[in-house]
């Protein structure tokens, strides 16, 4: 930019330098011309910029599976009616876990009163929410010669999910029908609770008289028998332990979770994942998950805030919730068992615990 100014001003010169040794009108012109065209691409720069915005596309990736490149699909909008010959995009990516971050740049062209997307395509190491940040952009005139930078602040997340692996798991029916109370039943299989219909079918050989409903049965002239649904409870959870001391560690934690919540969806077993967010202040994050699109918010949020602690905190958590809302409890981690789990297995709560770890990823799992 400095290099093609100090030509421009050496054009001009030599342009006077004519104009001062011969006569005529033609230089003097031609000077006046190169003067008037330095001022106007000056000012075009004020106009290009107070006229250029961003948006989002629809077409951009909001949730990437582990390994595959995410795109961010960006508009560029210039609402002026002169055209956008070279505008420059810094683009800043970091990952909110481990928070490295990358700067690109992006040139972009635009015509007047128009827009162009610009596909920007990425890929993380790691998983966890990375996001996408154009700060600025630096609108140049038509020669070169100035620039305006203008702030966008524009900002976009994209989650990029952990490992997915294959689990081997066995839910009991305690696990799935414990919560006499839920609020929610299961709608593909029947069950005991009188406070809910699952549907009305005729009569078969062995159905109790008692749930033979009499006004529909005289209606429809057939026996109609009440057939009644079964509860659906979030009796199991997952307590995640956050001593990790790496970034490795760090991710086995995240896909044991994400592979084991998505196991138990597969299964139509609803559950909940805890982890202590802040130590200082004892606070906790508890997430139900019944639905992939809950598992992907709850999983959003731990891959944003799921920071090294220094504590488990099952037992402040457990003294924070003396009644605990389910009776079968995984604590995945990526310490030593044996010696960094005591505080965890005590049996004092009557809880039916266990402890999972990447080293036994491929074990039987009972829930």
């Amino acid at each position: 930019m400095t290099g093609r100014k100090a030509v421009y001003l050496i054009l001009m010169a030599i342009t006077a330098y004519i104009g001062l040794m011969y006569d005529g009108p033609v230089p003097g012109i031609l000077l006046g011309f190169e003067i008037s065209l330095w001022f106007l691409l000056f000012a075009s720069t004020f106009y290009l910029k107070r006229n250029i915005t961003l948006s989002a596309d629809p077409a951009s990736d909001g949730v990437v599976e582990s390994g595959e490149k995410a795109r961010q699909m960006i508009r560029f909008h210039n609402r002026g009616r002169l055209p956008v010959t070279s505008a420059d995009l810094v683009i800043t990516v970091q990952n909110r876990l481990d928070e490295e971050e990358e700067e690109y740049r992006m040139n972009i062209r635009c015509a007047a009163g128009s827009s162009v997307r610009v596909p920007f395509t990425f890929s993380s190491t790691y998983c966890g929410v990375v996001r996408l940040v154009v700060e600025e952009a630096g609108i140049h005139d038509y020669l070169g010669l100035f620039t305006r930078r203008k702030k966008l602040n524009f900002v976009r997340d994209t989650v990029i999910m952990p490992h997915l692996y294959e689990l081997q798991t066995v839910i009991t029916e305690d696990s799935q029908v414990w919560d006499e109370d839920a609020e929610e039943y299961d709608k593909h299989h029947a069950g005991d609770d009188p406070s809910e219909i699952y549907q009305m079918r005729e009569y078969r050989q062995g159905d109790k008289l008692s749930r033979v409903n009499w006004k529909m049965s005289a209606r429809v002239d057939a026996l109609m028998v009440k057939e009644l649904s079964r509860p659906i409870s979030n009796a199991v959870a997952l307590f995640l332990d956050l001593r990790y001391q790496d970034i490795d560690e760090a991710q086995s934690v995240f896909a044991l979770c994400y592979s084991l919540s998505m196991s138990l969806l597969d299964k139509e077993c609803h559950h909940r994942i805890i982890w202590c967010r802040d130590a200082a202040t004892l606070r906790f994050e508890e997430a139900v998950v019944r639905n992939a699109g809950e598992l992907t918010e709850a999983m959003a949020k731990l891959l944003t805030h799921g920071r090294r602690q220094p504590i488990l905190g099952w037992k402040e958590y457990t003294q924070d919730h003396p009644n605990l809302p389910f009776h079968r409890v995984i604590c995945i981690t990526s310490m030593d068992p044996a010696r960094d789990m005591i505080e965890f297995l005590d049996e004092s709560d009557r809880l039916k615990k266990s402890v999972m770890t990447i080293d036994n990823v491929r074990d039987l799992i009972e829930i």
